[in-house]
């Protein structure tokens, strides 16, 4: 899978996210009104586990999933919802409604056994934290272990990955109180139990297929987004396909910038350290032999810049986060076939 998750003002929008765009939207809308026009019926929105306990009001266990009432927790998780569609693109819209399900019923369900263990040693909380988090936390396991990260710098002598950002933001969002942490924890061990297939979770809560066709031709309709101008090139079919491409492309992106530390005369430990080294969040990568492969050191003489053809797969890698195929191909173009170059060109003319 992709090592970013494409900028904010992507060109490619929800281009095939609908689930993720209605998610979003109703979360939006429904957070809106509860907190302007219709805030007199925001008690009927609480995350209260004594009133669905005691008093029996499960229809709280859904009305308490669509409308954040804290506008930071809107905020956040709306940034998050928008940087992780990339998933849907990825399993499909159907799998990822059912990733959706799934993480909905064993979250919510992880979410008030916690909080009754929790009553029961005599620990005191407030209300739960409403909106849909238990959808939102889960995202954050295949988000660490099926995207690799890239070193993109330090602050402040911290190393900085490219998937720094989501981080930050899912720990500001667990960061407001000790209920939010309950929550935050609770998604979290959701997303492992649905990663393992824990008791055929997978299987067993999703969506059927004749359910997922009526919705599609009704609700896909409506929330189906236009292509983005000028991009033809198709998405990739698998998870399993885009994690290798993407893989041996931030390989050869390490292996570059080894190269070119190399003809400066540093140390090439330095470029070991990047990779494998201390990062934010990030996962550890191992070259192996790849150097030998390709021929790092080898018969170029130093500081002589070769040519490097424009390969497919590199555009179908910044395709995937956004951006439309001709600007991918100028870019690449300028920057000799060099993903991490191109990426910094694209941005820059966004």
């Amino acid at each position: 899978m992709n090592d970013y998750m494409g900028p904010m003002h992507s060109a490619s929008g929800f281009y095939k996210t609908p689930v993720s765009k209605g998610l979003l939207g109703v979360s939006l809308l429904s957070s809106f009104l509860l907190n302007f026009p219709l805030h007199n019926h925001r008690h009927l929105f609480l995350y209260s586990q004594a009133a669905i306990v005691e008093r029996h009001q499960f229809w709280r266990l859904l009305t308490s999933k669509l409308a954040y009432l804290d506008i930071k927790d809107l905020f956040v998780c709306s940034l998050l919802i928008y940087y992780f569609r990339v998933f849907e693109r990825r399993y499909g819209s159907h799998k990822f409604a059912s990733y959706m399900l799934a993480t909905f019923v064993v979250g919510t369900g992880l979410e008030m056994a916690a909080a009754f263990f929790l009553r029961w040693l005599g620990f005191k909380y407030e209300l739960l934290p409403s909106g849909p988090m238990c959808m939102v936390y889960p995202l954050f396991i295949p988000y660490h272990l099926d995207i690799p990260r890239v070193a993109f710098g330090h602050i402040l002598g911290v190393p900085v990955t490219g998937k720094s950002f989501q981080y930050f933001l899912g720990l500001q969002l667990a960061s407001g109180s000790a209920e939010s942490i309950l929550v935050a924890v609770c998604g979290l061990f959701c997303g492992i139990l649905w990663r393992i297939d824990f008791l055929k979770v997978q299987t067993t809560l999703k969506i059927p297929k004749f359910v997922a066709s009526l919705s599609c031709s009704t609700l896909g309709r409506i929330l189906e987004s236009k292509a983005p101008s000028g991009d033809n090139t198709p998405m990739g079919a698998t998870l399993e396909l885009q994690r290798q491409e993407q893989m041996e492309h931030l390989e050869q992106q390490m292996i570059w910038q080894a190269v070119q530390q190399q003809q400066q005369g540093q140390n090439i430990n330095m470029a070991q350290n990047l990779v494998n080294g201390p990062g934010l969040f990030g996962n550890q990568i191992d070259l192996g032999g790849l150097r030998n492969r390709l021929n790092i050191g080898g018969d170029n003489p130093p500081g002589q810049a070769v040519e490097e053809p424009i390969t497919e797969e590199n555009v179908q890698h910044l395709v995937d986060m956004g951006f439309g195929a001709d600007r991918v191909r100028e870019a690449l173009q300028a920057s000799n076939n060099n993903v991490s170059a191109a990426t910094h060109i694209l941005l820059q003319d966004s």
